[in-house]
This record gives C-alpha cells, structure tokens and sequence, in this order.
C-alpha cells in the first residue's frame, strides 16, 4: 500500500524541469547535424538566446549571408522566422551572435532550434567559437571519466582537433 503511495506521489511530481537537457547534455552529441549541415551547439555548454524584436533593419546584417547556423538545445519553443541573439559565455567574455530561426525541431521534452546566421563574420567567429565549446564540452566528459589530475589541457585539445575538427562546417 506505502509503495503505492509513493508511486502515485512520483507520477505527480514527474520529472525536474531540466531532466531532458542534463540527460542530454551527459551525451556527446555530433559537431555537424547531418540533415541541415548547421554545427551542434554542445548540450552541457551555456547559452542563453533572447528575441530581438526590431532587428530587420540593421545595415550589416542583410547585405551578405553567411553558410554557417547553429543548432542549440531550448525548453521553450521558438517560432521559425523570428530573429534572435544568442550569448556564449566563454572563457571570460561574451560572444554574441545573431540569426533567424529557420529550424524547429521537438525531441521530447526539448527543442532542437536552428538559426541562420546573418554575417559572415559572425559565421567565422562562431565556427571557432562552437570549436572551443566542443572542445571544453571534450575536457569536462575526459575529466569526468578519467579523474581531474590525469588531464592535461592541451593534450586533450589535440586530441579533440585530430579526432573532431574534420567534421566541423567550413565556411
């Protein structure tokens, strides 16, 4: 009867708001999503994007197009055409890029978002960028798997480029 209980008490309390993406983000996930070709931003790594509400008439961002997007992990759905910022923290700065969602994708409790950057110069900036973050994504799994006094930084990014930066979109 107590197991009942418990059971029913678990039923309505489901899962932590955030169990989808820290499930995920415990995962290695592909550089390259191989039906748009955008780069994958790595699951566990930071990322906060917010609506840019009058962002179309911005004189560097429609003249050229980049070949470049990004594909990030959100809970929260973001409809397709909307321009957005995306900020990445990253080793004491802040790197901020903005796209247009062309990519929505729902993975059960999450959403796969995929934007289009609008400058090239954003596109090259931000292939070195989602390097970096694979790259410290890499360093965190490697620690976590084979102890915190056996890493050695530039050994494990070594790594990282002879195995991964293959796959990693050119521009």
């Amino acid at each position: 009867m107590g197991s009942h209980r418990l059971n029913q008490y678990k039923k309505k309390l489901g899962k932590p708001r955030n169990a989808a993406l820290q499930m995920r983000s415990n995962q290695t996930t592909l550089i390259r999503d191989e039906q748009t070709g955008f780069i994958h931003h790595p699951s566990g790594f930071p990322i906060e994007c917010k609506r840019l509400w009058f962002a179309g008439t911005d004189e560097q961002s429609e003249p050229v197009a980049s070949d470049i997007g990004l594909i990030f992990d959100s809970e929260k759905y973001i409809r397709p055409g909307v321009t957005i910022e995306i900020t990445i923290p990253l080793r004491n700065e802040i790197e901020k890029f903005r796209g247009k969602v062309v990519l929505v994708r729902h993975n059960g409790e999450f959403f796969e978002i995929g934007i289009w950057l609008r400058r090239q110069e954003d596109a090259s900036r931000a292939r070195i960028v989602e390097q970096i973050c694979h790259i410290e994504a890499y360093l965190k799994e490697k620690k976590f798997r084979e102890g915190p006094y056996v890493i050695n930084r530039e050994r494990v990014a070594e790594e990282w480029i002879s195995k991964y930066a293959s796959s990693v979109p050119s521009l």
